[in-house]
């Protein structure tokens, strides 16, 4: 799965001002959500007209017109590439590795560890911001950091700068901290494909127009060559059938064909004995198609594609995803208004927002976060619930296991068509009483949705431990109706994961943190491991923050086991119940 960029800092720039705004951390699929007005479509401006000539190593060009911020207070376009931090300090050991694995002189680190001190002190908010300055390929850090301060970091300068470079002798200000910084810096700056702006207003254009953008103008040509290709280009045909295969998809036609007749003065679509013009079968059709085929000849790309919910109804805008995700190798930025993205699997989700002063975008990182989203687009619960079962679990990580099995047992089902996946927020419904109010409004919510699951953590620490008062409340209720309660067997759903796996995936996670096994039993804290406590050299200190998304991620790309406790049981009566509410 393609991440190109892992996030950029822009300021002055459109309507964001003064406040840097570090956007990250990217994924493959990441959505800007925001009300009108609120700036949605800026970081797409910004990828599409700059990040190409800074990732080159030049200077951003200047603004003019629309791009420049006019708020009270005015200063110079600023634009920084970001890289995870985790992952810019293995790639610069991979380029290294042979060269910092002995122990320095008069240290008891090597200089690997050295190296990642300076990567932890350059580091803001996990990332490496780096932007082009002076000469090209030239580069500084953001934020800045002078050479004053790096000399009393712990650091063995001279050993370390010897260790990369192979030259000796030297002085601090004019060899050792400058060359070793500009060599992590060069190795933090991404390797980018092209990149590619789909308008928000798109139009199947005519025969004879240059190809030249994404509105639509030479659509109908270009597919024409990919249709009928020359003969040292007969891998475009595979393009064509992709289109071709969506097209089947969003129809419900197993039959349906994509043409370019002849005279190319409309695309064709062969369906059900008859052949129509594709703008005949709505313009949802005609739009989620348009995009589709920009995204499958552009692919291997960055593509920023404008509101492409326009016209589409909820069930198409997840179609359209989930072709993105499983047909082309593309990272996407898209601007929207839609909630129906706001729970795209593997998917980030930014809430732009406007004050009056300044665009603010960040990274939505809680269910909290995700709420305000669909306050400020004004969204209500019934408006969410646009699929025959949902599914309510705490959190992100836990949608990724319930995808990763309910996919294991049924191929077939996928989220966002046969089923919905909510986050309730655990660490919130943990502190409620049988009888708030709030747990009264959740209960409330099977009325909206009768085919609904909701999966809790019984936070037991041993077997005879009793759940809490919010737990049995919902037992008993759901319990009245059709629908599904999970309470985790073990103490949390990590636990239904085999330990040593989980340990080895959270080591890999952490490589840097991790330095021995946690315990894994039913009713453990099967995610916690050991790290070195900074307070105490020497000893160990128990780390109970893992990424729990991050190895669940990695725990999902293999086979689903679903021996442990009562996995199976489980998931067979949440995938009857999806059959069920779908006439499957």
């Amino acid at each position: 799965m393609p991440v190109f960029l892992d996030g950029i800092a822009a300021q002055f720039y459109r309507g964001i001002g003064n406040e840097v705004q570090y956007i990250a951390p990217f994924s493959r699929m990441n959505f800007f959500i925001g009300a009108n007005n609120a700036g949605k479509s800026i970081v797409l401006n910004l990828l599409a007209s700059h990040l190409r000539t800074v990732a080159d190593g030049d200077m951003p060009t200047k603004l003019i017109g629309p791009e420049e911020y006019r708020g009270q207070q005015s200063g110079k376009f600023f634009v920084a590439l970001g890289m995870n931090l985790e992952q810019s300090f293995s790639k610069f050991v991979s380029e290294h590795e042979d060269k910092l694995t002995q122990r320095l002189r008069h240290s008891q680190r090597t200089a690997q560890e050295h190296i990642y001190t300076i990567f932890e002190k350059l580091g803001h908010l996990d990332h490496i911001w780096v932007a082009p300055f002076g000469r090209k390929h030239d580069w500084s850090p953001h934020p800045n950091v002078n050479s004053k301060d790096a000399e009393s970091w712990d650091i063995e300068w001279q050993q370390v700068w010897t260790r990369i470079t192979g030259s000796v002798n030297g002085n601090f200000s004019g060899h050792w901290y400058p060359q070793t910084i500009d060599r992590v810096l060069r190795s933090c700056v991404p390797t980018l494909p092209k990149i590619h702006l789909i308008p928000a207003k798109r139009t199947l254009g005519g025969k004879g127009e240059n190809f030249d953008d994404l509105s639509g103008r030479g659509l109908i040509d270009h597919l024409a060559t990919l249709q009928n290709p020359k003969w040292d280009k007969q891998g475009d045909r595979e393009k064509f059938e992709r289109i071709n295969h969506f097209l089947r998809e969003v129809t419900g036609k197993k039959n349906a064909t994509l043409e370019v007749p002849s005279e190319r003065e409309h695309l064709l679509v062969h369906m059900d004995n008859k052949v129509l013009p594709l703008e005949s079968l709505g313009t949802g059709i005609h739009e989620v198609i348009l995009i589709a085929a920009f995204c499958t000849i552009h692919d291997k790309s960055i593509m920023c594609i404008e509101e492409p919910e326009i016209h589409l109804h909820p069930l198409l805008q997840r179609k359209l995803v989930r072709y993105l995700q499983e047909n082309t190798s593309s990272q996407y930025f898209i601007a929207t208004h839609s909630s129906s993205f706001i729970d795209t699997p593997n998917s980030h989700i930014f809430h732009v927002t406007n004050d009056g002063e300044q665009t603010r975008i960040r990274a939505v990182l809680t269910d909290e976060a995700r709420r305000e989203i669909l306050d400020d687009l004004g969204y209500q619960a019934s408006d969410l619930l646009q699929t025959n079962a949902v599914i309510w679990v705490e959190g992100p990580s836990d949608r990724l296991y319930l995808n990763h099995w309910i996919k294991a047992k049924d191929p077939e089902l996928e989220e966002g068509i046969h089923y919905t996946i909510m986050f309730y927020g655990g660490s919130l419904i943990r502190h409620l009483s049988a009888s708030d109010e709030a747990l009264e409004e959740f209960i409330s919510l099977r009325k909206l949705n009768r085919n609904m699951a909701i999966v809790l953590d019984s936070d037991r620490s041993k077997p005879q431990d009793e759940l809490k008062p919010h737990a049995q409340r919902i037992v008993d209720e759901m319990s009245k109706g059709s629908g599904v309660v999970w309470i985790t067997k073990g103490r949390e759903i990590e636990n239904y994961l085999d330990g040593d796996t989980l340990q080895a995936v959270m080591k890999d996670v952490h490589p840097q943190l991790y330095k021995k096994a946690g315990k894994t039993g039913p009713f453990d804290h099967a995610f916690y491991f050991y790290r070195k406590d900074p307070d105490n050299p020497g000893r160990n200190k128990t780390h109970t923050t893992g990424d729990k998304v991050g190895a669940a991620a990695l725990i999902c790309d293999q086979s689903a086991d679903f021996a442990p406790l009562d996995l199976n049981e489980r998931i067979e009566e949440i995938v009857a119940m999806v059959h069920s509410a779908n006439n499957l």
